[in-house]
């Protein structure tokens, strides 16, 4: 099962220059419960904004570039169309994390969408794609002080 989990501000805004423009603890926190022991699946540029594979977890790097270093625990997707075909129906819950091109591509094989709705508005250059909230049905909803957590799931 793919899922796609998001930090987003009011206006779908997820980035600035690279980086998340906020930091918000307990959005990191609630990322990191979620996706622990899981596959995370980013493309390149979130990968080297983080800096380093997220530990316990599998890490998937999408890119085009066959010389990227592989290092312990990164595995490399080159054909992410057939890599998200292979697995849109598998039992395991397999978490991508971004950027806005992986999001897009990723969107129409996710079976839910986790995301953490920022109350306050960011400058933004980058964004999370526009997508039916009809096609979808709320399982999971809980409130923090600076986001609310809404879990997605397509009907």
């Amino acid at each position: 099962m793919i899922t796609l989990i998001v930090a987003m501000d009011p206006h779908n805004g997820i980035g600035l220059d690279g980086k998340l423009p906020w930091h918000i603890k307990d959005d990191l926190k609630l990322f990191k419960e979620k996706t622990l022991n899981h596959k995370v699946v980013m493309g390149r540029k979130t990968f080297e904004s983080i800096g380093r594979p997220l530990p316990n977890r599998k890490n998937y790097i999408v890119t085009r570039n066959n010389q990227m270093s592989i290092k312990e625990n990164l595995t490399i997707i080159n054909d992410f169309e057939d890599y998200l075909k292979n697995n849109e129906m598998t039992d395991e819950e397999i978490f991508v994390i971004g950027g806005a091109e992986i999001y897009q591509v990723a969107l129409p094989y996710a079976k839910r969408l986790a995301i953490s709705r920022v109350n306050k508005s960011y400058t933004c250059d980058t964004f999370f794609p526009l997508f039916n909230l009809n096609k979808y049905k709320e399982i999971e909803c809980k409130e923090f002080d600076e986001f609310k957590f809404i879990l997605l799931e397509k009907m």
